[in-house]
């Protein structure tokens, strides 16, 4: 038995010193979880030196006891960890007790020898290896373990929880480098990369030899191909320079006859420019004088313009006084017509009044002679009337008294009837008299409301129509005051153009010499442009400011640039020097965009500082004179305000120009410059706008004649005005008047509907009044014939002496007498109350009438007054506008005057300027010959310095009579000359220009009589073909001058190269015989592994998977993906299960991973295999038969020198094994025990 033993001290579960088996062929190790099985694999690999990364613990100092023991009271109660227990060693133990834990293993070889194998580690993370009680070094440690095929790296002895699914699940790569490192081919691994860089260094040298060599050769054919081309080369440099020359004698001959002949050519010009020139002075003189004359002529005529406008103003201010005074008239007339009118009406009135009053005081005093009358006519019809004596009259009541007794209870129902007959009487008259005087009402108030009707249609007729009016009348009002606006609004706009314009005008007249000056540069530069190409403009016409506001800033920033003009070519500029010169055009500045001098703009500046931007950028101008527009304004900025150029230039120390809006500078050197003064160049600009002012004018002009022929009169405004005034006033009344017409027929009507409801309320109690009053009348009528007929028996005899027919007849003829003297006496007092009360209100209406008579006289005589104080002031208005308007007449007949006068020196100007031009044009035309010649004398004389430059420049060996090209100066000083006066002669005449020769002679004598007196153009341009035909060859050959010199250099190294290709490749030889070495010696290691294990795991996987169904069992094999050098690549492990077909091992079930992963394990250990196998649970995902038939493999291959040790937790494993390991937890020392138990007394 390999393993006989294990032996722990305080290591991970296991407190204190405890001896765990013996271990048989086949040991099965079980218990419950948590209990320390993997413990005990662990203390296995421990002892033989597995790391403690692998024995899950981050350190060695880890895998100490820490555990704390758990002492119980005898109740079975714990009693806390304060409580201690001795050891058989004597050791207090408990919590952090322990400093350290060992494992010992002994093993028995196959000679019976026991070996001893302890490895202790203290919780400071030392570590001590004993080998036979012997403390020995890690490299002595693991020697032994080899010697009896333990391999720790490769770890051959043990299979951990969880490394089976590894295996099942590792790829190609893995299981190629787990087989390279069983092998050992793995130990060789830095050995084989050393040699294989050396082989790819040698290899890379030799070619690097290789290809130097080869370069090299190249170049010895090469440099023998130049060789002879710069041979030829220098020929054909000979023959050019001496073409160049003959080209250069031939033209520089032609130079100086051209010079002799334009000489010959100016002094004869100049004879006839004396006259032309004076001929020219008395024209300008001429042309001054009648400009002066129209300038004075203008102004008159200006300053008269300004007394009409002020004339026509203070005019307008006058009129609308006199509009409002007549209005003011009108409506004191109206008002004094209307106060007239009501008087009148309210005369009539009084007169009314007046007379009604009397005839009342008549009537009232003619009822009270009738009230007298009547009453004195009753008086003597009562004595008169029928009269009884004393005994009759007693007689009469004595009968009367007795018949009162007769008829008693009728006379009593009679009396009660007579009072409800007097009662319901006296109702139903009252509700007939309410009747009455609501039916008189109603038909009062409906004759009222028909005439109200018809007064108030009257009135909203008149309304409407006054209405319209006025609507009409103020429309045409408003359209001709908005006429009278838009015309005066447009009349103010051109009087403010037209004053813009004369401003301009003035301050043309102002500046007029120098405008002379400008328009005569302007005149001069137009000259230019025409004669010669390449004239581009001045500075201020090349160039516009984005806006009006940095206009004054850019003429600071150009300064005296301004008026320069830029021209293509520095030739150019020298041409136009020589005309300005000859025609005494004054002095300019020009700027040649090929040779000026332009510092880069610094584009830090554009966003510097917030408020300040590059002047270039603040410019529109064409790309064609970019660096003219670079040269004039440099990195100088245009600021907002002062204190951001004081920001950019003293606060950032920015040494730039900066100037502000207001023409403000800072200098680079801190001065700060200003003024006015700095402004007058900002005008540049509107001098393109100049030209067109007069017309500008002439247009103004006539449009204001026009607004003036289409403005409205002032009379028309004033009659529609006076017209609105009265149209409104006539509106309000007859508004008024409606309003109370309505306000009377509503009120009308309301009292209709109001007497209507009341009547229909009174007519059925009317109703019910007289039916009620008929019942009545008709019982008394009963009762009295009742009481009639017994007062007739009892008055029959009295009145038959009285003679009357009954009683009742003497009683009403007393009652009548009676009830009419009563009835007369209360009409006349009715009627006299009447007549009283009818003269109160009478008098009272003849007083408010009198007064109202008073307030109408005071309004009268208040607005005849101011009528008479407003005729005056309209008098005094009228006369006051009819003398403006004289006065206008007669301001507006002279200025027809000076029109006409300024007309006529208009046409003077014109007439004077037109012969000025001829005579100018004339002076001009033999200026332009003169300049002419100059101007090809200044091109020879410039062409000929250029070509003695040319030829001290490149050496020329030109032939010289006399001089030396030494005197040539290299660049021509025209920079002084370019801002000089071009000045002339005192006598108007031209001189020759004087070019410069550099007291140089040149030798013609080498030139041909057909090269000096032949076409010299057709001659240059013969030369001038051979010339470009010998350099176009010259060209394509490039030839290596130094050729010669590099071939000997070239040639040695070409010796000392082949050398050093021949030692790299006797290295490259050496480092691929070593290389091959070691690539034979791995592959030998790696294929006997490979191939052993190869055989051998098919073997395995039959009896892992062999059964009654499959007695054959499964297939597994390996193949690998490079054959070459196979630990390079990746090893494909293919396992098909018995009765499945052939599927990948991705594709498997867990169990049929875990079989096929076993298999492969197996397999392995079987190459070089290990004296013991220690496996930890590798039937966890395994059923019941397969663990059955792992158990069996294991059983059948367990044997002394074969051990398998078998952590697993299945009893169809464990049951099958020789002895079984128990571990359990023992609570009470909080520590993992075991147990032992040998099998193989119970086998059959």
């Amino acid at each position: 038995m390999p393993l006989i033993r294990i032996e722990v001290c305080d290591f991970k579960s296991y407190r204190g010193h405890q001896v765990i088996g013996p271990f048989r062929n086949f040991t099965s190790v079980i218990g419950p979880n948590g209990a320390g099985k993997s413990n005990l694999m662990d203390a296995i690999s421990f002892v033989l030196g597995v790391k403690s990364a692998q024995l899950r613990s981050s350190q060695l100092k880890d895998l100490v006891y820490r555990g704390r023991r758990l002492a119980r009271h005898p109740e079975g109660e714990a009693a806390g960890p304060s409580q201690r227990e001795d050891e058989d060693d004597g050791e207090g133990e408990g919590e952090g007790t322990a400093n350290k834990a060992w494992v010992l293993a002994v093993y028995e070889d196959a000679d019976r020898k026991e070996w001893k194998f302890q490895r202790t580690i203290s919780t400071t993370g030392a570590s001590e290896y004993k080998l036979n009680d012997r403390v020995v070094t890690y490299a002595a440690y693991n020697t032994a373990l080899i010697q009896h095929n333990i391999l720790v790296k490769a770890k051959n002895f043990l299979v951990f929880q969880g490394d089976v699914e590894a295996v099942a699940s590792q790829s190609p790569k893995e299981l190629s480098r787990l087989i390279d490192q069983i092998s050992g081919s793995l130990e060789l691994a830095p050995e084989y990369e050393k040699a294989k860089e050396a082989l790819e260094r040698a290899t890379e040298n030799a070619t690097f030899n290789f290809t130097k060599r080869r370069g090299i050769a190249g170049e010895i054919k090469q440099y023998k191909e130049q060789k002879s081309e710069a041979e030829r080369f220098e020929a054909l440099c000979q023959e050019r320079d001496e073409l160049v020359l003959r080209r250069i004698l031939v033209r520089l001959y032609h130079i100086q006859r051209s010079l002799e002949t334009h000489a010959r050519a100016i002094k004869q010009q100049n004879q006839t420019l004396a006259g032309l020139r004076e001929e020219q002075r008395k024209h300008e003189k001429a042309l001054e004088d009648a400009r002066s004359e129209q300038a004075r002529a203008r102004s008159n005529v200006m300053q008269k313009e300004k007394r009409i406008k002020k004339a026509e103003k203070a005019l307008e201010t006058k009129r609308p006084d006199l509009v409002r005074i007549e209005a003011q008239i009108k409506h004191a007339e109206r008002k004094r017509e209307r106060a007239q009118q009501e008087l009148d009406r309210l005369r009539q009135t009084e007169t009314e009044q007046k007379r009604k009053l009397e005839s009342l005081q008549s009537d009232l005093q003619t009822v009270q002679r009738a009230a007298n009358a009547a009453q004195e006519a009753q008086r003597r019809a009562a004595q008169t009337s029928l009269s009884l004596s004393e005994e009759s009259l007693e007689e009469y009541r004595r009968l009367k008294a007795a018949a009162s007794v007769l008829a008693v209870d009728e006379r009593q129902s009679l009396e009660t009837l007579s009072r409800d007959e007097k009662t319901t009487g006296r109702t139903l008259s009252q509700l007939k008299d309410q009747l009455d005087q609501l039916t008189q009402k109603r038909d009062k108030l409906a004759e009222e409301a028909r005439t109200q009707s018809q007064k108030k249609a009257e009135l909203d007729e008149k309304v409407a129509e006054l209405s319209d009016e006025l609507k009409r009348v103020k429309q045409e009002y408003d359209n001709q005051q908005s006429e009278r606006t838009r015309i005066e609004q447009l009349e103010r706009e051109t009087n403010e153009k037209l004053a813009d314009v004369y401003e301009k005008l003035t301050q043309a007249g102002v500046d007029q010499q120098e405008s002379q000056r400008e328009v005569r540069l302007k005149e001069t530069l137009v000259n230019l442009q025409r004669i010669f190409p390449g004239v581009r403009g001045r500075l201020v016409d090349l160039c516009k400011p984005t806006q009006r506001k940095y206009e004054t800033a850019v003429a600071v920033v150009l300064g005296r640039n301004i008026d320069a003009i830029v021209v293509d070519e520095e030739k150019t500029a020298i041409d136009c020097i020589e005309y300005m010169r000859n025609q005494r055009a004054g002095q300019a500045t020009f700027i040649p965009l090929d040779t000026i001098q332009v510092k880069p703009i610094n584009d830090k500046f554009r966003a510097f500082a917030k408020g300040a931007r590059l002047a270039v950028d603040v410019i529109h101008y064409d790309p064609a004179v970019e660096r003219a527009m670079h040269h004039a304004c440099g990195n100088a900025l245009v600021c907002d305000s002062m204190e951001v150029a004081r920001y950019v230039c003293y606060e950032k120390g920015q040494e730039v120009k900066a100037v502000t809006l207001e023409g403000t500078i800072i200098h680079k050197s801190g001065l700060i410059t200003g003024g006015r003064s700095s402004t007058q160049n900002s005008k540049k600009w509107d001098e393109k706008d100049v030209q067109g002012l007069q017309r500008v004018r002439d247009n103004l002009m006539a449009q204001l004649l026009e607004l003036g022929k289409s403005k409205p009169r002032g009379k028309e405004s004033e009659i529609l005005l006076a017209e609105i005034t009265r149209l409104e006033s006539a509106l309000t009344v007859a508004r008024d008047d409606q309003k109370a017409c309505k306000a009377r027929l509503d009120g009308a009507r309301s009292e209709l509907k109001q007497i209507d409801r009341e009547v229909r309320q009174l007519q059925p109690g009317f109703r019910r009044a007289q039916a009620a009053y008929g019942d009545v009348k008709g019982k008394i009528d009963a009762l009295a014939s009742v009481i009639n007929a017994a007062e007739d028996d009892i008055f029959a005899d009295f009145c038959r002496r009285i003679g009357v027919a009954n009683i009742r007849q003497y009683e009403e003829r007393q009652l009548k007498v009676a009830q009419a003297e009563s009835e007369a006496r209360l009409q006349f007092d009715t009627q006299i109350a009447r007549l009283t009360h009818a003269i109160r209100f009478a008098e009272d209406q003849l007083r408010m009438t009198e007064d109202r008579l008073r307030t109408f006289d005071d309004i009268i005589r208040t607005e005849s007054d101011n009528l008479e104080r407003l005729e005056g002031e309209r008098t005094a208005a009228q006369e006051e506008i009819a003398e403006a308007e004289e006065a206008i007449k007669t301001l507006e007949d002279e200025l027809k005057n000076l029109s006409e006068v300024l007309d006529e020196r208009t046409k003077r100007v014109e007439e004077v300027k037109k012969t000025a031009n001829k005579a100018a044009k004339a002076l001009d035309q033999a200026l332009k010959e003169v300049a002419s010649h100059n101007d090809e004398i200044e091109k020879l004389g410039l062409e000929r310095s250029a070509i003695y430059r040319k030829c001290k420049l490149e050496e020329i060996k030109l032939p010289l009579v006399s001089g030396n090209l030494k005197n040539v100066p290299m660049e021509e000083n025209l920079r002084e000359e370019v801002a000089m006066d071009v000045d002339e002669d005192e006598d108007g005449t031209q001189q020759v220009k004087r070019v410069p020769d550099f007291g140089i002679e040149v030798d013609f004598d080498s030139l041909e009589d057909d090269e000096r007196e032949g076409d010299s153009a057709e001659t240059i341009k013969d030369l001038d073909e051979s010339i470009a035909k010998v350099n176009a060859e010259i060209e394509h050959m490039a030839p290596n001058l130094k050729a010669m010199d590099r071939l000997d250099d070239v040639e040695a190294k070409l010796i000392e190269t082949e050398k050093e290709a021949e030692k790299a490749r006797n290295d490259s030889r050496k480092a691929r015989e070593q290389f091959n070495e070691i690539k034979r010696r791995r592959c030998e290691m790696f294929n006997k592994a490979y191939n052993h294990i190869s055989e051998r795991i098919d073997q395995v996987y039959k009896e892992l998977t062999k059964g009654k169904m499959a007695p054959t069992g499964g297939v597994a094999y390996l193949t690998l993906e490079d054959s070459e050098e196979p630990y390079t690549a990746g090893i494909k492990y293919h396992a098909m299960p018995p009765m499945k077909r052939f599927r990948d091992m991705e594709q498997l079930s867990g169990g049929e991973k875990t079989i096929a992963a076993l298999a492969l394990l197996f397999a392995i250990h079987s190459y070089q295999p290990s004296p013991f196998f220690v496996l930890d649970e590798v039937d966890a995902a395994l059923d019941n038969t397969n663990v059955a038939k792992i158990a069996s493999y294991i059983r059948s291959h367990a044997s002394d020198s074969f051990q398998f040790i078998v952590i697993s937790l299945k009893g169809s494993l464990y049951e099958r094994s020789n002895s079984l390991v128990g571990i359990y937890r023992d609570q009470d020392v909080n520590s993992s025990r075991t147990l032992t138990l040998d099998l193989t007394q119970y086998d059959d």
